[in-house]
């Protein structure tokens, strides 16, 4: 083999191992993309997204206050009771929907640090019409407004309550203190 058979065979070879990278760089590349899109896969789902909303509870009071009026020491004033009471709540919500009722007693204040017990008796109704036929709703009772859901509803509450005996030597003066009433669904 002479020289130049050599170098012809030489850069054919060169030629060839170039031929061949070039080849399998495409071969890279065109395996590499097609690869890529034979392994892209997707999915999905969906859910449904609910919510429901209802009207804020307000509570409003009237016809206050509470009054026993006199009392003489030594005495046990009348009870008011909450059928016959002045003092109205008002409770306006979504219709249907049930409420608890929370309340406590009150201590009345008075001259010289002195103090008369409160305990409250409430009754409730639906119906605005119904404080003579309501029925005693507890601290903690759960009521139901009137109307059905996606509508106002109400529920009527009237206090009434006891202040006990009063004993012989009671402090002379004006007593008074705060009943609060929370409602919540």
């Amino acid at each position: 083999m002479t020289n130049k058979s050599r170098a012809r065979r030489g850069e054919t070879g060169i030629r060839s191992i170039a031929i061949l990278k070039k080849t399998l760089v495409l071969a890279v590349i065109f395996f590499g993309v097609s690869a890529t899109s034979f392994a892209q896969n997707s999915a999905n789902t969906s859910v449904t997204i609910n919510a429901t909303v209802i009207q804020g509870l307000t509570l409003a009071v009237s016809g206050g206050p509470l009054n026993f009026g006199t009392i003489v020491a030594g005495t046990t004033p009348a009870v008011i009771s909450a059928q016959s009471s002045t003092v109205t709540f008002t409770v306006t919500g979504n219709g249907g929907s049930s409420v608890t009722v929370t309340y406590s007693g009150v201590t009345l204040n008075g001259p010289s640090g002195a103090t008369l017990p409160f305990t409250p008796s409430v009754s409730g109704s639906a119906s605005s019409g119904g404080q003579g036929s309501s029925t005693s709703v507890s601290s903690g009772s759960t009521i139901t407004l009137s109307g059905s859901t996606g509508s106002a509803g109400n529920y009527y509450l009237w206090l009434g309550g006891s202040l006990g005996s009063i004993p012989s030597n009671q402090t002379p003066g004006s007593y008074s203190g705060t009943f609060t009433m929370s409602v919540n669904y």
